[in-house]
Protein backbone atom coordinates (compact mmCIF):
# COMPACT_ATOMS: atom_id res chain seq x y z
CA UNK A 1 0.00 0.00 0.00
CA UNK A 2 2.66 2.50 1.05
CA UNK A 3 4.28 1.34 -2.68
CA UNK A 4 1.09 2.47 -4.31
CA UNK A 5 0.34 5.90 -2.52
CA UNK A 6 4.18 6.61 -3.16
CA UNK A 7 3.26 6.42 -7.16
CA UNK A 8 0.34 8.39 -6.82
CA UNK A 9 2.50 10.61 -4.90
CA UNK A 10 5.04 11.10 -7.37
CA UNK A 11 5.71 14.08 -8.74
CA UNK A 12 4.56 14.03 -13.23
CA UNK A 13 5.74 16.95 -14.14
CA UNK A 14 4.37 20.68 -15.25
CA UNK A 15 1.15 21.31 -17.02
CA UNK A 16 1.00 24.31 -19.35
CA UNK A 17 -1.74 25.94 -17.30
CA UNK A 18 0.78 25.28 -13.85
CA UNK A 19 4.24 26.53 -16.04
CA UNK A 20 1.96 29.54 -17.00
CA UNK A 21 0.58 30.43 -14.20
CA UNK A 22 4.22 30.26 -12.81
CA UNK A 23 4.93 32.50 -15.29
CA UNK A 24 2.63 35.47 -14.95
CA UNK A 25 3.90 35.48 -11.01
CA UNK A 26 7.19 36.06 -12.25
CA UNK A 27 5.99 38.40 -14.73
CA UNK A 28 3.23 40.42 -12.43
CA UNK A 29 6.76 40.18 -9.58
CA UNK A 30 8.72 42.07 -12.09
CA UNK A 31 6.58 44.65 -13.34
CA UNK A 32 5.63 45.35 -9.66
CA UNK A 33 9.16 46.05 -8.92
CA UNK A 34 10.13 48.32 -12.28
CA UNK A 35 7.12 50.66 -11.33
CA UNK A 36 5.96 50.47 -7.71
CA UNK A 37 9.14 49.07 -5.66
CA UNK A 38 12.33 49.50 -7.68
CA UNK A 39 14.73 49.81 -4.86
CA UNK A 40 13.77 45.59 -4.18
CA UNK A 41 15.93 44.49 -6.77
CA UNK A 42 14.94 40.79 -6.33
CA UNK A 43 11.56 41.37 -7.70
CA UNK A 44 13.00 42.74 -10.74
CA UNK A 45 15.75 39.23 -11.09
CA UNK A 46 12.73 37.03 -10.49
CA UNK A 47 11.08 38.68 -13.28
CA UNK A 48 13.41 37.30 -15.97
CA UNK A 49 12.35 33.75 -15.47
CA UNK A 50 8.93 34.62 -17.12
CA UNK A 51 9.62 35.40 -20.81
CA UNK A 52 10.89 32.25 -21.79
CA UNK A 53 8.56 31.02 -20.55
CA UNK A 54 5.76 32.03 -22.09
CA UNK A 55 8.24 32.44 -25.36
CA UNK A 56 8.38 28.32 -25.21
CA UNK A 57 4.72 27.73 -25.55
CA UNK A 58 4.42 30.51 -28.02
CA UNK A 59 6.34 27.76 -29.97
CA UNK A 60 3.65 25.15 -28.76
CA UNK A 61 1.19 27.28 -29.32
CA UNK A 62 2.10 27.71 -33.40
CA UNK A 63 2.71 23.99 -33.45
CA UNK A 64 -0.35 22.90 -32.12
CA UNK A 65 -3.23 26.06 -32.53
CA UNK A 66 -6.01 25.48 -34.97
CA UNK A 67 -6.21 28.44 -37.06
CA UNK A 68 -2.84 29.99 -37.54
CA UNK A 69 -4.43 33.76 -38.42
CA UNK A 70 -6.76 33.97 -35.72
CA UNK A 71 -3.76 32.69 -32.91
CA UNK A 72 -1.59 35.74 -34.38
CA UNK A 73 -4.53 38.12 -34.75
CA UNK A 74 -4.83 36.83 -31.11
CA UNK A 75 -1.82 38.09 -29.52
CA UNK A 76 -0.92 40.69 -32.28
CA UNK A 77 -4.37 42.84 -31.69
CA UNK A 78 -4.12 42.62 -27.96
CA UNK A 79 -0.26 43.92 -28.37
CA UNK A 80 -1.60 46.84 -30.32
CA UNK A 81 -4.17 47.65 -27.61
CA UNK A 82 -1.37 48.17 -24.84
CA UNK A 83 0.88 49.97 -27.33
CA UNK A 84 -1.73 52.06 -27.84
CA UNK A 85 -2.48 52.53 -24.05
CA UNK A 86 1.05 52.83 -23.61
CA UNK A 87 1.36 55.79 -26.36
CA UNK A 88 -1.68 57.71 -24.68
CA UNK A 89 -0.08 57.73 -21.09
CA UNK A 90 3.55 58.27 -21.91
CA UNK A 91 3.37 59.90 -25.69
CA UNK A 92 5.95 57.02 -26.38
CA UNK A 93 5.29 53.66 -29.13
CA UNK A 94 6.68 50.94 -26.88
CA UNK A 95 6.68 47.42 -28.63
CA UNK A 96 5.52 45.14 -25.33
CA UNK A 97 6.25 41.60 -25.18
CA UNK A 98 3.20 40.82 -26.97
CA UNK A 99 4.32 42.47 -30.16
CA UNK A 100 7.63 40.80 -29.52
CA UNK A 101 5.78 37.32 -29.77
CA UNK A 102 3.75 38.68 -32.40
CA UNK A 103 7.12 38.99 -34.62
CA UNK A 104 7.70 35.51 -33.23
CA UNK A 105 4.88 33.56 -34.17
CA UNK A 106 5.94 35.05 -38.03
CA UNK A 107 8.83 33.79 -37.79
CA UNK A 108 8.45 30.51 -36.62
CA UNK A 109 5.28 30.11 -39.20
CA UNK A 110 7.67 30.88 -42.14
CA UNK A 111 9.81 28.12 -40.86
CA UNK A 112 7.28 25.68 -40.68
CA UNK A 113 6.50 27.13 -44.49
CA UNK A 114 10.01 26.26 -45.10
CA UNK A 115 9.90 22.69 -43.82
CA UNK A 116 6.69 21.69 -45.92
CA UNK A 117 8.59 22.92 -48.91
CA UNK A 118 12.14 20.79 -48.68
CA UNK A 119 10.09 17.43 -49.93
CA UNK A 120 8.83 18.29 -53.42
CA UNK A 121 7.91 21.46 -52.67
CA UNK A 122 10.08 25.21 -53.77
CA UNK A 123 12.38 25.46 -51.45
CA UNK A 124 13.73 28.51 -52.51
CA UNK A 125 9.78 30.62 -51.73
CA UNK A 126 10.89 28.52 -48.47
CA UNK A 127 13.92 30.03 -47.66
CA UNK A 128 12.64 33.28 -48.89
CA UNK A 129 10.38 33.24 -46.28
CA UNK A 130 12.43 32.95 -43.39
CA UNK A 131 14.98 35.31 -44.81
CA UNK A 132 12.06 38.16 -45.43
CA UNK A 133 10.69 37.79 -41.64
CA UNK A 134 13.68 37.50 -39.99
CA UNK A 135 15.20 40.49 -41.66
CA UNK A 136 11.61 42.30 -41.31
CA UNK A 137 11.70 41.99 -37.11
CA UNK A 138 15.02 42.85 -37.04
CA UNK A 139 14.44 45.44 -39.58
CA UNK A 140 11.33 46.83 -36.81
CA UNK A 141 13.50 45.63 -34.16
CA UNK A 142 15.85 49.12 -35.21
CA UNK A 143 13.07 51.24 -35.74
CA UNK A 144 11.38 50.86 -32.79
CA UNK A 145 12.05 49.66 -29.29
CA UNK A 146 10.80 46.00 -29.36
CA UNK A 147 10.55 43.99 -25.79
CA UNK A 148 13.71 41.63 -25.78
CA UNK A 149 14.52 42.68 -29.57
CA UNK A 150 15.97 40.83 -31.98
CA UNK A 151 16.91 37.61 -29.73
CA UNK A 152 13.48 37.78 -28.14
CA UNK A 153 11.66 37.71 -31.29
CA UNK A 154 14.22 34.18 -32.16
CA UNK A 155 13.61 33.04 -28.99
CA UNK A 156 10.95 30.66 -29.48
CA UNK A 157 12.07 30.01 -33.00
CA UNK A 158 14.76 28.35 -32.16
CA UNK A 159 12.36 25.82 -30.79
CA UNK A 160 10.90 25.39 -34.25
CA UNK A 161 13.95 25.54 -36.16
CA UNK A 162 15.41 22.41 -33.54
CA UNK A 163 12.17 20.60 -34.24
CA UNK A 164 12.20 17.62 -36.48
CA UNK A 165 15.86 17.21 -36.74
CA UNK A 166 16.16 14.17 -34.90
CA UNK A 167 12.90 11.83 -35.14
CA UNK A 168 15.12 10.13 -32.17
CA UNK A 169 15.34 13.03 -29.70
CA UNK A 170 12.10 14.62 -28.56
CA UNK A 171 14.05 17.17 -26.40
CA UNK A 172 15.62 18.81 -29.74
CA UNK A 173 13.00 21.68 -29.41
CA UNK A 174 14.19 22.44 -25.85
CA UNK A 175 17.99 22.05 -27.04
CA UNK A 176 17.46 24.66 -29.14
CA UNK A 177 15.41 27.14 -27.27
CA UNK A 178 18.11 26.79 -24.59
CA UNK A 179 21.00 27.97 -26.91
CA UNK A 180 18.59 30.79 -28.03
CA UNK A 181 17.99 31.51 -24.46
CA UNK A 182 21.98 31.74 -24.16
CA UNK A 183 22.05 34.01 -27.46
CA UNK A 184 19.58 36.25 -25.60
CA UNK A 185 21.08 36.12 -21.77
CA UNK A 186 24.31 36.76 -23.66
CA UNK A 187 22.96 40.17 -25.80
CA UNK A 188 21.32 41.75 -22.51
CA UNK A 189 23.76 40.56 -20.01
CA UNK A 190 23.48 41.36 -16.32
CA UNK A 191 20.66 39.91 -14.79
CA UNK A 192 19.37 38.02 -17.94
CA UNK A 193 21.32 35.23 -17.54
CA UNK A 194 18.95 34.52 -14.43
CA UNK A 195 16.52 33.35 -17.20
CA UNK A 196 18.49 30.45 -17.83
CA UNK A 197 17.18 29.23 -14.68
CA UNK A 198 13.62 28.66 -16.29
CA UNK A 199 14.85 25.58 -18.53
CA UNK A 200 14.56 23.60 -15.92
CA UNK A 201 10.70 24.47 -15.37
CA UNK A 202 10.26 24.16 -18.76
CA UNK A 203 12.30 20.48 -18.90
CA UNK A 204 9.71 19.39 -16.63
CA UNK A 205 6.65 19.97 -18.85
CA UNK A 206 4.74 17.02 -18.97
CA UNK A 207 3.23 17.97 -22.34
CA UNK A 208 -0.68 18.46 -20.98
CA UNK A 209 -2.36 21.32 -21.08
CA UNK A 210 -4.13 21.40 -17.32
CA UNK A 211 -7.63 20.38 -16.72
CA UNK A 212 -9.16 24.11 -16.55
CA UNK A 213 -9.80 26.36 -19.80
CA UNK A 214 -7.38 28.81 -19.21
CA UNK A 215 -6.45 30.43 -22.53
CA UNK A 216 -8.45 33.65 -22.63
CA UNK A 217 -7.30 34.34 -18.78
CA UNK A 218 -3.42 34.24 -20.34
CA UNK A 219 -4.45 36.38 -23.60
CA UNK A 220 -5.79 39.18 -20.96
CA UNK A 221 -3.48 39.07 -18.17
CA UNK A 222 -1.03 40.98 -19.52
CA UNK A 223 -2.87 43.80 -20.59
CA UNK A 224 -5.11 43.64 -17.28
CA UNK A 225 -2.40 43.56 -14.46
CA UNK A 226 -0.38 46.38 -16.46
CA UNK A 227 -3.53 48.18 -15.64
CA UNK A 228 -3.67 47.89 -12.19
CA UNK A 229 -0.17 48.52 -11.53
CA UNK A 230 -0.81 51.79 -13.70
CA UNK A 231 -3.89 52.35 -11.64
CA UNK A 232 -1.65 51.85 -7.93
CA UNK A 233 1.19 53.87 -9.48
CA UNK A 234 -1.04 56.50 -10.42
CA UNK A 235 -2.67 56.72 -6.55
CA UNK A 236 0.51 56.65 -5.34
CA UNK A 237 1.78 59.25 -7.23
CA UNK A 238 4.31 57.78 -8.88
Amino acid sequence: MKMIKANREKFGGFTQNQLKVIAAFFMAADHVGAELFPQLDILRIIGRLSFPIFAFFIYEGCKYTHSKPKYLARIFLLGLLCMAVYYIYEGEIYGNILITMSLSICVIYALQFFKSQIYGGNKILGTAAVIVCICGAAVVCSLVYIDYGICGVLLPAFAEAFDGCSSRNKHMPLLGFAVGLFLLSWQWGGNQYISLLSLPLIAAYNGERGKRKMKYFFYWFYPVHLAVIGAVSMIMGR
